[in-house]
């Protein structure tokens, strides 16, 4: 019992040393959790076969023996705008964003390229039928830094100098899961988190503050506020071939931004969105088993990523402040609902080796009416294709990895502001790719 201890709290300690860091792949959310359902690009909400099921299907715990995971992923997405006009649509001056060429034009790249984010999960069975369990990990995903020395006469992405966001969430799963027969079982779970953010190089936006005073709007630094949200789930499974699952997880509730309340939308409120899964996983043979999931999140609901851009713009600049930067109804950065259709498959090659393979899909949220902000959060990619495997190193211990490779998608801008340069005149783009390992101890 002390060397269970002494293996969880320095689990946690891990978890909460390394700073969790830009994640975004389906808008700022992860593809997937656990390093088993992310070499199946995610899916396996009805396969529980760690102790990250938590994140994606709370009832599936209870399926587990004890066990702890342990991880970390080294997550590297590339971030880029161009610029192709030189002046605005006012013909008053050079066109926004500013980009690498001394005609405004040109390409700019993000600096902020490379993160390690962990994760780690518990679960301990309190008898046949029922489990507690815990899990931390990281989200995140608006994340770039385009430095002012990268722009034409080095003024910076909007005139303001170096210009980037920095979100970061740390979330604590503190969940229980129970069976209802032997082949049924529910769960809940309580979700404590933590979020950062950070904003640079927006001064320049200063005259659009819904207050008049935009003294909380860019350069003040990182802002931490806390938050909470709940989650249920159940798994069936159905027969010895054949499993459906089911979870949803609320809205997180975070407190307001004080340091960003001429930023985000009604004074700085920034939620994480809910999120929903179904999932199917199919063992066609003693040793192939396929799984699939649909994802859908919520980032409509959520005010400061989903109020329309222009629109709001537009009625800000004609004297509603209600739509301006923090506004009741403020600017927002136009993200769509995403739903993320995920596909994996897992071969039990041998005894001790698991191989495993996934592709996932999802529209990007981002319209191409709200490019213009989104250069700061290029949150664009749809495809993801990934490899994993597992190597059991004795009765008792495995290590497993996970690869994942997201190739390059764009987005024109279709804008129509007065000082941008019109249709097609930005271009922002992202690409990414990730590795991951995590060690699995059964007790």
């Amino acid at each position: 019992m002390r060397c269970n201890k002494s293996a969880i709290s320095l689990g946690v300690i891990f978890a909460l040393a390394l700073s969790p860091t830009a994640q975004a792949t389906n808008g700022y959310m992860s593809h997937g959790y656990g390093t088993k359902s992310k070499g199946m690009a995610g899916a396996g909400s009805a396969l529980p076969q760690d102790a990250m099921i938590s994140t994606s299907n709370v009832a599936g715990m209870v399926w587990l023996e004890q066990r702890m995971d342990l991880g970390a992923a080294l997550f590297a997405p590339s971030r880029e705008y161009t610029q192709k006009e030189t002046s605005n649509l006012m013909n008053s001056g050079p066109a926004m964003p500013f980009g690498s060429r001394s005609d405004f034009t040109g390409t700019v790249e993000s600096e902020n390229d490379l993160f390690l984010i962990p994760h780690f999960g518990y679960n301990h069975p309190l008898d046949d039928v029922s489990a507690v369990g815990v899990a931390l990990y990281g989200n995140g995903g608006m994340n770039t830094s385009y430095n002012r020395r990268d722009t034409a006469f080095d003024m910076g992405t909007y005139a303001a100098g170096t210009t980037g966001v920095d979100l970061s969430q740390l979330a604590l799963n503190l969940n229980y899961s129970r069976k209802l027969n032997s082949n049924f079982s529910v769960g809940a779970g309580l979700i404590l988190a933590y979020q950062m953010f950070e904003a640079e190089g927006l001064s320049s936006f200063g005259m659009l503050a819904a207050d008049g005073n935009p003294d909380n709007l860019s350069n003040r630094g990182s802002d931490g506020v806390f938050g909470w949200g709940l989650q249920l789930g159940a798994l069936w499974r159905i027969n010895d071939q054949l499993s459906l699952g089911a979870a949803y997880q609320s809205q997180v509730d975070f407190d307001r931004f004080d340091r960003y309340s001429d930023l985000f939308a009604e004074g700085g409120d920034l939620d994480a969105p809910a999120f929903a899964n179904i999932g199917l996983a199919f063992k066609a043979t003693p040793t192939l088993t396929f799984a699939a999931d649909v994802q859908h999140i919520w980032y409509g609901d959520v005010d400061a990523l989903s109020n329309n851009m222009t629109n709001s713009l537009q009625l800000c600049m004609q004297g509603q402040t209600d739509y301006c930067l923090g506004g009741r109804k403020g600017v927002g950065f136009g993200w769509r609902d995403m739903t993320v259709y995920k596909f994996g498959a897992q071969w039990d090659m041998q005894p001790d080796l698991t191989l495993r393979a996934g592709y996932s899909y999802g529209k990007q949220p981002i319209p191409t009416e709200g490019v213009l902000f989104n250069v700061i959060a290029p949150a664009l990619i749809e495809h993801h294709f990934t490899l994993g495997l597992t190597k059991a190193l004795n009765q008792r211990s495995e290590i497993s990895v996970a690869a994942m490779y997201a190739p390059q998608k764009d987005l024109d801008c279709g804008c129509s502001l007065p000082f941008s340069g019109g249709p097609e005149s930005i271009n922002i783009a992202m690409d990414q790719w990730e590795l991951e390992v995590s060690f699995g101890l059964k007790f």
